[in-house]
């Protein structure tokens, strides 16, 4: 097997060395790579400057995995502490995201603290080195009103998507610029412990590359297909991969790593880089319908994302089931094939008379096809995308949301108009409440990347959310 394509852009930053800086010194020399448009060029998920977002609570900033420290500098303050301040610390940290610049008269408006305890608080995280002032605003008229935003170089977080075709690696700064992006495909049948050994060279790989735009790795998020149990790390028996019963990712790869490690279903991996990195839109509730291998949901309610008790909440499979009659002889949900969307839609293809070439690279053969015209193509992915809408017309009868996201790397540009449609027509014709609410259907932001760049959002999303009842992940440090 050869070692991972590079798909994402170079980076040359200059890493974390500014005043009141005091995270962990890294020696080694800068990546000076070319990006894809010219030296240092990053990628952006939700437009830019315009983007918002969303975010966490701590595990521990630690030194990119693999390099000798210097000592030359302690940790980041902002980020060695698990309680990283306070509640209000937190709520600060996400007005500033949200609105990617605003100043403190504007955080005292939204948050409801007074101007006292914002001025303290941005004061504090200005020192740190997490904000900074923002010279590219205009002040406001009268007072000066310095603008604060996020400074990205201050922290970074790793993402890894496992997916039965797929392994994606990701590394993005801590406003959304995508440093680096990986890919390597996987075996017909791959083994664990060979997936792990190559998620930990592909994770370190990335850390790597992206060291000089940011010396503070937070950690590493982990996106799977479920069943899963999150709190301990454990990836059960998916359906897709064989021989997978009980692998322990979480422990496994922390060892491996020497980083604090965040296991998430691939859904709401999505949803939750959904939440960080797309637009003001996205900082209401919201479903995010995940088709790849297989379909899944993920879901922001109440304004922090939905998990269920086990962490496995968002199997759109077993309500597709039920709305389409597959059954078990003793009547309950079985595997229903619209729910595995690029593996039955080549079959269809092919069963329809298609010519589909053979490799990793048929379902989107299909999908061109389909693009262009071809009646059976179009014929083949409007089925699936209608059965797969039955299923998201069950959630959004069940949740009961205004906004419901479509993505991952099922819904290629050559036929989103096909899955929009069919799902756009079932969650606004049949459930329930259907009456008294429309159901708006956007695209993802994050599309093909999005479990991989929602698996790195999950680490900021630890790190920064305020949440008074939030569930904490790791009682220590250093805990996995």
């Amino acid at each position: 097997m050869n070692g991972p394509a590079v798909s994402g852009p170079g980076v040359n930053a200059p890493g974390v060395n500014g005043p009141g800086v005091n995270g962990p010194g890294v020696s080694g020399p800068g990546m000076n790579a070319p990006g894809l448009n010219g030296p240092g060029a990053r990628q952006t998920f939700g437009g830019g400057p315009e983007r918002r977002s969303r975010a966490g609570r701590p595990p521990q900033a630690r030194p990119v995995p693999g390099r000798r420290e210097s000592g030359a500098r302690p940790e980041l303050r902002a980020f060695n502490q698990l309680a990283l301040g306070s509640y209000n610390e937190k709520l600060v940290i996400e007005s500033i995201r949200q609105a990617v610049s605003t100043s403190r008269v504007e955080i005292a408006e939204r948050t409801g603290l007074t101007p006292q305890a914002v001025s303290r608080i941005t004061r504090n995280l200005l020192t740190s080195g997490l904000l900074t002032e923002d010279a590219r605003q205009p002040a406001g008229a009268g007072k000066p009103r310095v603008p604060l935003r996020l400074r990205p170089d201050a922290g970074s977080a790793i993402g890894v998507h496992l997916d039965p075709k797929m392994i994606t690696v990701v590394a993005v700064d801590l406003c959304g610029d995508l440093l680096d992006q990986r890919h390597l495909p996987l075996p017909e049948r791959p083994d664990p412990q060979w997936c792990l050994a190559q998620m930990t060279r592909l994770a370190l790989e990335s850390a790597e590359a992206a060291h000089p735009a940011s010396e503070a790795l937070l950690g590493v998020g982990v996106a799977v297909p479920g069943p899963l149990d999150t709190h301990a790390g454990l990836l059960l028996d998916p359906p897709l991969f064989r021989d997978w019963k009980h692998v322990a990712l979480k422990a496994e790869l922390a060892a491996r790593l020497d980083v604090t490690v965040i296991v998430e279903k691939d859904s709401t991996a999505a949803a939750i880089g959904e939440r960080w990195l797309g637009a003001a839109d996205r900082a209401d509730d919201f479903v995010y319908l995940y088709l790849g291998a297989g379909v899944g949901s993920g879901a922001f309610l109440n304004g922090d994302v939905y998990r269920g008790r086990t962490g496995n909440a968002g199997e759109v499979g077993q309500l597709c089931a039920i709305a389409t009659g597959w059954l078990t002889p003793e009547g309950g949900p079985t595997l229903v094939p619209e729910c595995a969307p690029t593996s039955t839609v080549v079959e269809r293809a092919r069963a329809a008379g298609m010519v589909v070439p053979p490799g990793d690279a048929a379902y989107e053969w299909v999908c061109a096809a389909a693009g262009s015209g071809d009646r059976r193509a179009v014929a083949v992915i409007d089925e699936v995308a209608r059965v797969i809408g039955l299923g998201a017309a069950g959630l959004i009868d069940l949740l009961d949301v205004e906004l419901l996201i479509i993505g991952g790397p099922a819904v290629l540009p050559a036929v989103a108009d096909i899955y929009h449609r069919q799902i756009t027509a079932a969650v606004n014709g049949f459930p329930m409440a259907r009456h008294l609410r429309e159901v708006e259907v956007a695209r993802s932001h994050l599309n093909r990347a999005a479990a991989a760049v929602g698996a790195a959002s999950s680490v900021f999303h630890e790190v920064f959310t305020p949440s008074l009842g939030s569930r904490t992940r790791t009682a220590h440090p250093d805990a996995v």
